[in-house]
């Protein structure tokens, strides 16, 4: 499964797609697919739905979400008051949830010329109204505006992409996401993701050296950053303004969020196995040794408060640990590893147990309809983490 964008439509889905994730990397055998993984919290959104009064072709459409008489409310009398609880329209909701037909509000260009004169002209303003148009002209006014922009330049990287090349085909970089890549180096020198994101070509370019020292440049540089609470702020102002309450802009604000940065590190830690594996083959410890503490090293990176932020980070970064650690030759552990290795892995294998209870939490959360809760959990989420939120909506008796 590829991890790169959780779905802009549906929170659910972004739990099915973490737990999978988490199958994927801690057992031991195949993991089922996102669509099997967590079946139940689906039907508690419909469930949700339902009690609401949700039937399929009732959802407002993005053109009716302006917020006039008898339709979906405005940002401005939605916001939950003192003494008020917040205002959710659950029938709304839930269709967002489950991808009901016509839910998900779709921005104008005249709901986006709106939200750009309200809140400004930001480098996070831009690349959300970039990212929920798919109007290239807002990246490129961003960049004109911001070239030297770190949250610009990793949207502008991630619109190009970088598919990895077919079977017996040689991978061709687009010059414009290398030259991108490195003007996110000289923009952010000490967050370690443009240098995921260099390593990341250097090995489909075969160019293995180079790969290997951005990975170690990657190490190096402590100031984990994805720019996510200024993008999930924009995006909530975004569809506040097309005529959502706070709670569910603030949803699909938050999981709607890109993450292209554990695509380029899973990618390049997959590379540093089979490199492993090839050194190992070949007699070569010393490169066999240094492959896996690399990946491990990559891995615990992800251990960080930002890097982990959001439970699929963490996820990423563990299951990189999993592979470096079951890949260690028999015998004492190699003096860079400061852990149990066998501790630690089953450590790791009680994550399982730990994302059942997440999702199973989350499910109560959204059957509950309790709009002051969830928006709670949101926003400790945005100023925490998801991993603290939980932590937090496990104490709650409602």
């Amino acid at each position: 499964m590829n991890p790169r964008v959780l779905p802009l439509f549906a929170l659910l889905a972004a739990i099915a797609a973490i737990t999978a994730v988490a199958w994927f990397f801690l057992s031991s055998g195949p993991s089922p697919s996102a669509g099997n993984a967590t079946p139940e919290p689906k039907q508690a959104a419909q469930t949700a739905a339902a009690n609401s009064g949700a039937t399929a072709g009732k959802s407002p459409t993005a053109a009716n979400s302006g917020g006039t008489a008898g339709k979906s409310p405005t940002a401005g009398n939605s916001s939950a008051v003192a003494g008020k609880k917040t205002t959710v329209d659950w029938n709304r909701f839930g269709m967002m949830l489950t991808g009901g037909s016509g839910a998900l509000p779709e921005p104008t260009a005249e709901d986006i010329a709106r939200f750009l004169a309200k809140n400004g002209e930001t480098p996070a303003n831009l690349v959300t109204a970039f990212e929920k148009t798919h109007d290239r002209r807002w990246l490129e006014r961003a960049l004109e505006l911001f070239p030297g922009s770190p949250v610009v330049l990793m949207a502008a990287l991630e619109s190009i992409g970088g598919a990895s090349p077919r079977a017996g085909e040689t991978y061709q970089p687009d010059p414009q996401r290398m030259a991108y890549i490195d003007r996110f180096k000289a923009a952010d020198p000490n967050n370690p993701l443009p240098w995921i994101f260099s390593a990341q070509e250097f090995f489909k370019l075969k160019q293995t050296a180079d790969a290997l020292a951005d990975v170690r440049a990657a190490l190096g540089r402590p100031a984990f950053y994805t720019y996510a609470t200024e993008r999930m702020d924009s995006a909530q102002k975004l569809y506040e303004s097309l005529g959502l309450c706070p709670v569910e802009a603030g949803a699909l604000g938050m999981f709607g969020l890109t993450i292209p940065h554990t695509t380029a590190a899973m990618q390049s830690s997959r590379s540093l196995m089979e490199l492993q594996k090839s050194a190992s083959q070949s007699g070569d410890t010393a490169a066999a040794d240094e492959a896996l503490r690399l990946t491990y090293n990559l891995g615990r990176t992800f251990a960080t408060p930002e890097a982990s932020r959001m439970l699929i980070g963490q996820l990423v970064g563990i299951g990189m640990e999993k592979r470096a650690l079951e890949a260690l030759p028999a015998g004492s552990p190699p003096d860079w590893l400061k852990v149990n290795p066998a501790e630690r892995l089953a450590e790791i294998e009680q994550k399982k147990a730990y994302m059942q209870g997440f999702t199973n939490g989350i499910e109560s959360l959204i059957r509950s309809q309790d709009g002051d809760l969830i928006a709670e959990y949101l926003r400790r989420v945005r100023t925490e983490s998801e991993a603290a939120a939980y932590e937090w909506l496990k104490k709650q008796k409602r």
